[in-house]
């Protein structure tokens, strides 16, 4: 009886165990309880794969495979066996046939030290979780460690009473090998019981880096007296929770895979822009263009930790700097373990001290490590590199007051960008180059000290890293400026119009807002019902988050598109709007579609002062929107730099401090918190870096039984008896592949795209593969802002792979129109 290794194609003798015994040992796939890398099932043609607990993986080979003994005919030789005895003879009826319980070796590595490892891969776990408080983990490492010393303690004594009834002497050598078993089980959790010894263990096992509490003043504050009940004015600092960016740089840098992703990332050969290396601020500046040098991309925001309607709002507000690295893919970047924190301080502290003092260390650190650079060791690389600033991204606010600017949209001179005053910024259809803000007015401006005048309040302490200037600073803020500006404005404005046209009503509205196939990609983020008051008062709340807002802009033209003539001006906003948003939210551009953007914002512009110009002027983050094609030049695609993935990074901190309800000193359990989910990421051997592909349940299949069985005999070389796993979904960094999903497998001659619609997912050695219908793309609707398909007749089936489609992402196919002239419709996320 036994498995199959699907690394070395090694028959395993044994169970379960026994497997993930030769998954640890020879190829070094299992840290603890947690899988290092994907493993894939194997069995039956099983292709499911697994990347996290080694439990799961071992309940499905119990409940879904018998071990291959009945199924599959082995040849017992040193090749392909594992844990097999290669003796001719049947072993007798009394003994445990070879590796029916585990090969022999399967708990030799099974000592004190891989006892603490995987305990604190445990406890690591426990405290990177943002659902458990101290006092649990306190609890749970008080409970498991007495249960553990217990059964330790019942067990030895039971193995002497046995061997006392048996005759067998103390001294005998294989009991007090035994015992010795027994005494490195004891106090395992002697390391780990309090607090501090904790942290040194962690510190020393070289995954952990602790916060530092800086202190940039002094101040008083309130502490109660235990023993009087009296309140008290105390002196103490003022601090917050700096990591070091050089030991963090070391830390992310030799993880594995790191540095070998780096160098495989290069830049765009093609004339497009694909990521900020290919814009022009990387080719200009000396630091940037070096591809050997990381090149950090911060960010800054504010964020509440308690509840915002509550009396305590604002009070225990924090201000966070994270990071993440640019020289890695970025769908690698915008995974929230690859995003890293560097600071937590009270967002009030930063109102009263300044900026200079709390970014002070951060600016001397980057400054050594562009100057000295710091040393890696890897089993590829082994050299000296240099850490700098790339660019900071955050909200308007955030980034205004980190850069001296004035932090209001009422100032006289609002924006970061250029020196246009708020009046003309008002009516403003097209960029001023002759107004762009440079270094040397930045620096006049900061000793004129003049705000009303300048729109500088001060100078930036980040204006001291070398290479670095905030008027160099070309990153967007389209989440911001789009999804919770722009777009919930014009929408409100537009819907109201319409409604007061009589073409729907408000019910007609949200009934079909609620009844929409917004389909698998997009359904968590369906957009929430119109209120009266929310369209009377355009510029109040959105009302739909940011993920929200996106989703409904995308599809509100095929959900209503039926029931508005194609002429109507209030309409048309919508469609030049969705047509700034396809090049603004694209992962690749070209420099003419740069140029295009810039008119068609122009376009934008001047129809809203059209149909809105005696009521209500442009909006500051309708002027930002001009800057964008410059920025696109400069920086590559603004997707790149926009505050999504960092907003969500706050979902942790957030949902802790919910948990704690302790908020003494709240930015260092929040930091060191943050820390310990790296440490465990670090100390489980996960990788920051990993081939994210993973393969959900199915079935294995001959090739015959598939309806496209000619087609895949053909394409992927497979006879018709083969087996094939059919599964029911893949996920793909983060991206879930479903049948009647529709892709983007290609663009036709007229160079739009051409859509397939997938019926079958196919897991084989190889890889996955999509099995997909191809459907005429017939053009594209300026009206709906989709493009209407029509199934071909015959079907015409092809293969492809997730990394050969043109977009990754999963579209919905949708009906527009009555019964009667209804048409099927893509609605795409940007353009093509």
């Amino acid at each position: 009886m036994g498995f199959l290794c699907f690394k070395c194609d090694t028959f395993v003798f044994g169970d379960s165990r026994a497997l993930v015994w030769h998954f640890s040992n020879i190829h070094s796939l299992v840290n603890g309880r947690y899988f290092t890398g994907q493993v894939t099932c194997m069995q039956d043609g099983c292709m499911r794969t697994f990347k996290n607990h080694v439990s799961t993986f071992k309940t499905h080979l119990d409940k879904n495979h018998d071990t291959l003994e009945d199924h599959v005919d082995v040849e017992l030789n040193p090749e392909n066996v594992d844990g097999a005895d290669q003796s001719d003879e049947e072993p007798d009826g009394d003994e445990d046939p070879a590796g029916v319980n585990g090969p022999a070796e399967l708990w030799d590595g099974f000592n004190k030290e891989e006892i603490e490892q995987r305990i604190a891969i445990f406890l690591a776990k426990l405290l990177g979780s943002s659902s458990v408080v101290q006092s649990t983990i306190n609890d749970v490492v008080q409970q498991t460690s007495g249960l553990l010393d217990d059964v330790v303690a019942f067990l030895r004594d039971r193995t002497r009473q046995f061997a006392e009834a048996h005759g067998i002497e103390p001294n005998d050598e294989a009991l007090i090998s035994l015992m010795d078993n027994f005494e490195q089980c004891e106090n395992s959790f002697d390391r780990f019981r309090g607090d501090y010894l904790r942290k040194k263990f962690f510190a020393e096992s070289g995954c952990f880096l602790s916060p530092k509490d800086i202190p940039i003043a002094r101040a008083f504050y309130q502490r109660n007296n235990r023993q009087t009940g009296n309140v008290s004015q105390v002196l103490r600092d003022v601090t917050f929770q700096y990591v070091p960016i050089g030991p963090l740089m070391k830390l992310i840098l030799e993880s594995h895979g790191f540095i070998e992703n780096m160098d495989a990332h290069e830049p765009s050969s093609d004339g497009l822009m694909r990521d900020f290396h290919d814009g022009e601020y990387s080719r200009q500046n000396l630091f940037c263009r070096s591809k050997k040098n990381i090149q950090l991309l911060l960010y800054v925001d504010d964020f509440e930790v308690t509840n915002p309607l509550s009396p305590k709002a604002g009070t225990h507000k924090l201000g966070a700097v994270y990071c993440t690295i640019t020289n890695i893919h970025p769908k690698f970047r915008s995974a929230l373990d690859n995003c890293h924190l560097v600071m937590l301080f009270n967002a009030s502290d930063a109102k009263l001290y300044g900026y200079s003092c709390i970014f002070e260390p951060l600016v001397e650190d980057l400054n050594s490590l562009i100057r000295d650079g710091i040393r890696i060791e890897t089993t590829t690389f082994q050299g000296i590199v240099r850490v700098g600033l790339a660019q900071v991204t955050g909200d308007n606010l955030g980034v205004h007051a980190l850069f001296g600017f004035a932090q209001g949209f009422t100032a006289n001179f609002p924006c970061r960008i250029c020196r246009m005053p708020r009046e003309d910024a008002r009516r403003a259809i097209t960029e001023d180059a002759q107004l762009l803000r440079t270094k040397e007015g930045y620096e006049e401006d900061v000793l004129a000290a003049d705000l009303p005048n300048t729109g500088v309040r001060s100078d930036s302490p980040l204006n001291n890293i070398y290479h670095y200037h905030v008027t160099d600073n070309f990153a967007p803020d389209i989440m911001h400026d789009l999804l919770e500006g722009v777009c919930p404005l014009e929408l409100k404005l537009v819907i109201k119009a319409l409604i007061d046209k009589g073409f729907f009503d408000i019910n007609l509205l949200n009934s079909r807002l609620v009844s929409f196939n917004y389909g698998a990609g997009d359904n968590q983020n369906k957009p929430c019902i119109f209120t009266v008051g929310m369209l009377n008062n355009p510029d109040g709340a959105p009302g739909q988050n940011a993920a929200q807002m996106w989703n409904l802009m995308r599809h509100f033209l095929v959900m209503l598109g039926d029931l508005v003539p194609e002429d109507d001006d209030h309409w048309e906003l919508l469609v030049l709007l969705l047509k700034c948003m396809d090049i603004i939210f694209a992962p690749v551009v070209s420099e003419g579609d740069t140029i295009y953007l810039q008119q068609l914002i122009q376009d934008h512009h001047q129809h809203f002062l059209e149909l809105f110009g005696e009521e209500r002027w442009l909006k500051p983050k309708h002027h930002h929107m001009l800057h964008y094609p410059r920025a696109m030049r400069m920086v590559g695609p603004l997707t790149r730099f926009w505050t999504m993935r960092f907003e969500a990074k706050h979902n942790f901190s957030r949902r802790l401090s919910h948990i704690v309800c302790n908020f003494q000193n709240i930015a260092t359990t929040l930091a060191y918190r943050n820390q310990m989910l790296l440490c465990y990421n670090l100390l489980s051997q996960k990788g920051l870096i990993q081939n994210d592909v993973e393969v959900g349940p199915g079935s294995s299949v001959l090739v015959a039984a598939l309806t496209e069985a000619n087609l895949v005999q053909e394409r992927l070389a497979l006879g018709m008896y083969d087996d094939v796993f059919l599964a029911n979904w893949c996920k793909v960094f983060g991206q879930t592949y479903k049948k009647h999903q529709m892709v983007v497998v290609s663009k036709n001659e007229d160079l739009e795209p051409v859509f397939g619609k997938l019926v079958n997912i196919l897991a084989i050695d190889s890889g996955v593969k999509l099995v997909y219908e191809t459907w005429e793309t017939t053009g594209f609707n300026r009206h709906l802002h989709a493009y209407t398909v029509a199934p071909m007749d015959p079907p015409v089936a092809a293969i492809t792979t997730v990394k050969d489609l043109l977009d990754w992402n999963v579209l919905q196919l949708n009906q527009s129109g009555s019964h009667d002239d209804a048409v099927f419709c893509v609605v795409t996320r940007y353009n093509v």
